[in-house]
């Protein structure tokens, strides 16, 4: 992989309905001026309803390249912060998962 190559980090966590809206204002709050700070940019969240009583919330956030990953991945080991928001998530969330993807590059 070409270490220019965007890549593209998908969160995906699945809420009780009734906190969906809890958890969002906790991470706008508590997660993304640090997330922002370790160069994660534009995110945007989806909703999704999963089912009569759960919301699945989709972060999607882009990262220049490969290296701006792993810097990120670094800064976030080194938050005691980061570790204790994702440790609140989980004691919510029916389900939490992260997908690194490269874009890809097109051809001409």
């Amino acid at each position: 992989m070409n270490p220019a190559t965007a890549v593209r980090v998908v969160d995906r966590i699945v809420l009780p309905a009734d906190r969906a809206e809890d958890w969002l204002t906790r991470w706008r709050s508590d997660y993304l001026p640090g997330a922002t700070a370790r160069g994660l940019r534009s995110p945007q969240v989806l909703h999704q309803h999963t089912g009569t009583d759960s919301v699945a919330v989709h972060i999607i956030w882009d990262l220049p390249g490969i290296y701006d990953f792993y810097g990120m991945r670094g800064a976030a080991a080194a938050d005691p912060a980061v570790s204790a928001f994702w440790s609140d998530t989980d004691a919510v969330a029916l389900t939490r998962e992260r997908h690194v993807l490269a874009v890809r590059e097109e051809m001409s």
